[in-house]
């Protein structure tokens, strides 16, 4: 038999809709902060993977300079649909050929809308010693969305030297 000061009646169970409209605005702020995140890291990645591609195309090129003893020209690509007609943009890729005939050796198209600068409106000539360019010949890589703000520099320092660091600018 119940007890007689226990009331006979039953509570709902489960969430009320207020409970449930709370819980439900909290997830919707931390998707919206988690793809933000995902964003800013899959652009990240996009504008690294190209300047790898940059900086180990380049790497080739010294490499088959030297093996064939010819000058080599890295120069860019111009058939893509976010190119500007600016002479420095490479925002398409880039492609090895032979200086002296023009005979293509390698191509890197980029898949990815990003903006890739060079520092000169010229190619970029590949000595037949493996020389790269001139001290102070840089590449931008750049992210589409200005507001996310990332970019890497490949700069070309003495000796033919490549390195990369965040930002536009090479730095000493």
């Amino acid at each position: 038999m119940p007890h007689p000061r226990r009331s006979q009646r039953s509570y709902p169970q489960g969430f009320t809709l207020v409970e449930l409209l709370v819980c439900l605005g909290v997830l919707a702020v931390m998707a919206s902060f988690a793809i933000s995140s995902w964003q800013r890291l899959q652009e990240r990645s996009r504008v690294e993977a190209a300047r790898d591609q940059l900086m180990n195309d380049l790497q080739t090129a010294r490499v088959r300079a030297l093996q064939r003893g010819e000058t080599l020209q890295l120069t860019p690509l111009l058939d893509c649909t976010w190119r500007t007609s600016s002479d420095k943009d490479w925002s398409c890729g880039w492609q090895l050929v032979v200086k002296a005939n023009q005979t293509v050796l390698h191509t890197s198209p980029l898949h990815a809308p990003l903006k890739v600068t060079f520092a000169k409106s010229d190619p970029l000539d590949i000595s037949q010693r493996g020389d790269l360019g001139t001290v102070g010949d840089r590449w931008v890589v750049k992210s589409q969305q200005a507001a996310l703000n990332i970019a890497n520099v490949l700069c070309l320092s003495s000796a033919s030297r490549l390195r990369w660091q965040s930002g536009e600018a090479c730095s000493n």
